[in-house]
């Protein structure tokens, strides 16, 4: 197989035709839509049109591709011709205070009625102590109040009658309590000493009158408790009454306006029997507040008959539209916080707070799917809203049960509403495997492409694209060579010639950032030499790693040849990715071989540093190895391999090709060109597969040679596959045109042997025999004496060997003499 030619120019870089593009962008007119995502504009057209349940949408893509963007255009262009969603509030729930009902009001509805109660209460204020102001409230109660006097000093005076007939004086001796004393025949108090002196006949009466009194009188007092009861009930009838006057006309107003909703009537009644039943809170107003009232910012309105508007919608503004970028377990599904007031920790509905999807409810509800499992039960309790259709206020504590506090059971509200989640690939499809629910709710997958080719009417398109950005932000205009300058850049990021990058972040930094530098220099309009200009100082900013690699290189701290020949040893190219920083660097690749058994040993995976695909390239090429001169017998060799100077871990078959003519060149005892790197993995037929980042690697090599100093025999091999990724930067392609770098393109083993070794590699005849002068017959013959001396030194007896036999049992062996040299005859044989 022949050597392959260098590269022709032309196949390094794909650049723009000049007359193709206008003199700048101004003269461009901006992009109206997007490109190249019409797959994901379909799935997501469609996700949006179908409102059945489980239509939920999964935009899959890398960061910087437009997902948000897309979405929300297209969201806010269907949301508003949507129809406005219902209101939702929630009420207090007179009856059972821990089950608030949740009211649904049409769009705009809940904030009217939330301004029509505080309207109500704040009326009720003054309304209600007025009305127990009045003349005839107060004449009635004192009459009350005076007809239960009455009455109790009647019958109190009974009862002290009937006590004087027996010389017994009614006392009270503390409040609500009465009791009896002796008094003598002019009606004055005995004292203790005078009492103490009378006969026992004397005392004795006076004890049996007061026994017989005291149950007089609390047969009196029992009927006065009776009366007392009747009098609070007049009382209460009467208060019920004035409440009543007071509150019927502003009621009646609600009840007017709000006819056609049945629970808000239904709730307006039983506000009318609580405001009769607890009209204290009105006139005693400071002393009756609740914990959370008394903590309310408008602690005036009492938090009882406070309206917690959960969504509003205004009647013209379509369905929502909502982004929660803190997707939490609280800010999805709702929270009910705490109030502490002097100690008291209190909560009631007033301090139920909404979540994303109440917010979103009747509409739209965009989350990133990254943040959103990072969060603890934030999925499971979107699921489970999703599922169920509706939205249930449940706490964490009491969910997990950390907490046995009372709390409070909400009604559930509806749910209709449509998500739509931005991910990543890997994260949708551990979704798809591992969760059984994802598939059933997540319906629609909207897939964004990286990029799109990159044709006359592309280009036209990407540079709309790039004139709807400046004029978006405002920037300077580019004018045409920069204009293809940053097309080129777009070929360069999608790592394809006839593709182009679609990740408009990226885009919008380099614009801005090219706009930058033009205006520094006070230019008018962005040229080719501000975008280089940008990126030269993008690399300076996050190049620190890569300078001090090359330093290292350059100072032979990391040892790597770039002129000479060595046995069993290549540089090999690898791409490091640190933060925002990707570059290519070089890599001494060594192999040793010695006599064995076939076996290939992988350094880096011996010590835990070498990755499954790495391996797998190791194996690969063993297979090739005993394919080709192991047909009839094992190889009578050993083999090890290892990246020199290789701290951190290695991944990836791209270094196979080089590896295999490491051990090649170790195994022939023929140097490999030092000038020459490689990259590019094989099969087991030794065909040269595409490897990625292959302008990296080879950018990275020519740095290196170029800090030693280009000689003009120096260059890269690359597959054959990957001359469509060349987007090099033109300081190579300049040291190309110059005859002092070259690139050349391999699609067999046999070419790369060509290139680096200088011999053919050679065929095998029908005897498995190879040519002469061939590389191949070379390691053939090596390999062939190897296994003539493994077989003689196999064959050859043992010097100096003693064989020691002991004799446990004589008659277990037939009782026969044995004879040493019989024994060492056996020995021998064995």
């Amino acid at each position: 197989m022949q050597a392959p030619k260098p590269l022709a120019l032309s196949r390094l870089k794909k650049r723009c035709v000049k007359k193709r593009l206008p003199a700048n962008t101004a003269r461009i007119k901006p992009l109206d839509r997007f490109i190249g995502q019409q797959r994901a504009e379909q799935a997501v057209r469609f996700a949006i049109a179908v409102p059945d349940k489980g239509y939920n949408l999964f935009a899959v893509g890398d960061n910087g591709l437009g997902k948000r963007t897309m979405l929300k255009r297209f969201l806010t262009q269907h949301a508003s011709s949507q129809p406005v969603p219902d209101d939702w509030c929630y009420v207090n729930n007179f009856e059972s205070p821990r089950q608030p009902w949740a009211l649904r009001l049409p769009g705009g509805m809940a904030v009217q009625l939330k301004k029509d109660m505080e309207a109500l209460t704040k009326e009720l204020r003054h309304a209600i102590p007025a009305a127990f102001e009045q003349e005839s409230f107060v004449e009635k109660a004192e009459s009350i109040r005076e007809d239960f006097s009455e009455q109790q000093d009647t019958m109190l005076k009974e009862v002290a009658a009937k006590a004087a007939e027996h010389r017994l004086k009614l006392i009270l001796q503390n409040p609500g309590g009465y009791s009896f004393i002796p008094i003598d025949t002019e009606g004055e108090a005995y004292g203790v000493k005078e009492f103490n002196s009378l006969s026992d006949e004397e005392r004795d009466v006076f004890r049996d009158g007061i026994e017989l009194m005291e149950k007089e009188l609390r047969l009196a007092l029992r009927e006065l408790a009776h009366m007392e009861k009747d009098i609070r009930e007049k009382q209460q009838q009467l208060n019920e009454n004035i409440t009543l006057t007071a509150i019927q006309h502003w009621l009646a107003e609600l009840h007017d306006k709000y006819a056609e909703h049945g629970r808000v009537i239904e709730y307006l009644n039983a506000l009318q029997k609580d405001l009769v039943e607890n009209v204290e809170i009105f006139l005693e107003e400071d002393e009756n507040a609740d914990a959370v009232t008394r903590a309310s910012p408008d602690h005036k309105i009492p938090a009882r008959y406070q309206i917690n508007v959960m969504t509003s919608n205004k009647a013209d503004a379509g369905a929502p539209l909502v982004f929660e970028d803190m997707p939490t377990h609280n800010n999805l599904v709702g929270h009910l916080e705490n109030v502490t007031y002097m100690g008291t920790v209190a909560t009631d509905f007033s301090l139920i707070r909404p979540g994303a999807l109440h917010k979103a409810n009747g509409g739209f509800l965009i989350l990133d799917a990254g943040k959103l499992l990072q969060q603890p039960y934030a999925w499971d309790g979107l699921k489970l809203a999703l599922r169920t259709g509706c939205l249930r206020i449940d706490t964490l504590e009491k969910q997990l049960t950390l907490s046995g506090n009372v709390s409070l059971e909400p009604e559930p509200m509806a749910l209709n509403v449509t998500i739509a989640l931005l991910g990543d690939a890997e994260q949708y499809y551990l979704l798809q495997q591992y969760d059984p629910d994802f598939s059933e709710l997540f319906k629609v997958l909207a897939e964004f492409e990286s990029d799109m080719p990159r044709t006359e009417e592309n280009e036209g398109l990407y540079a709309r694209l790039v004139s709807s950005m400046v004029s978006d932000d405002n920037l300077l205009p580019l004018n045409r060579d920069a204009l293809m300058k940053v097309i080129e850049i777009g070929a360069r990021q999608a790592e394809h010639q006839n593709r182009l990058s679609l990740n408009a972040a990226d885009l919008k930094h380099l614009l801005r950032e090219s706009h930058y530098c033009a205006e520094a220099e006070q230019k008018k309009q962005v040229d080719a030499q501000a975008v280089d200009q940008a990126l030269a100082g993008r690399e300076h900013r996050s190049g620190h790693i890569r300078e001090r690699m090359f330093n290292n290189i350059h100072t032979g701290t990391i040892l790597i040849d770039v002129t000479g020949e060595k046995v069993g040893q290549v540089n090999g190219l690898t791409v490091l990715r640190i933060g925002e920083s990707e570059f290519g660097q070089p890599s001494r690749i060594t192999g040793r071989v010695r006599y064995g058994n076939g076996e290939v040993l992988d350094i880096e995976r011996s010590v835990q540093l070498g990755g499954a695909l790495h391996s797998k390239g190791i194996m690969i090429l063993s297979a090739f190895l005993n394919a080709q001169f192991g047909q009839d017998d094992s190889l009578p060799l050993a083999a090890s391999l290892a990246f020199e100077q290789s701290y951190h871990g290695v991944d990836g078959d791209s270094a196979s090709l080089g590896e295999l003519v490491c051990l090649l060149s170790a195994m022939s005892e023929v140097p490999v060109k030092q000038s020459i790197a490689v990259t590019g993995s094989i099969n087991q037929f030794g065909e040269v597969q595409p490897i990625g980042g292959v302008n990296e690697k080879i950018e990275g090599f020519f740095a290196t040679c170029e800090n030693r100093g280009l000689t003009g025999d120096q260059g890269v091999i690359i597959p054959i596959q990957n001359i469509d990724n060349l987007m090099l930067n033109d300081n190579v392609i300049e040291a190309c045109a110059a005859g002092q770098f070259t690139i050349y393109a391999v699609e067999h083993v046999d070419q790369a042997v060509k290139l680096m070794l200088g011999f053919t590699a050679g065929s095998p005849n029908k005897k498995g025999r190879f040519a002469k002068n061939t590389l191949y017959r070379i390691i053939q013959a090596r390999l062939d004496s190897l296994r003539h001396n493994g077989q003689k030194k196999r064959k050859k007896p043992a010097k100096n060997s003693a064989a020691k036999v002991s004799i446990v049992n004589k008659k277990a062996m037939n009782k026969k003499e044995i004879n040493k040299k019989e024994i060492n005859k056996k020995v021998t044989k064995k």
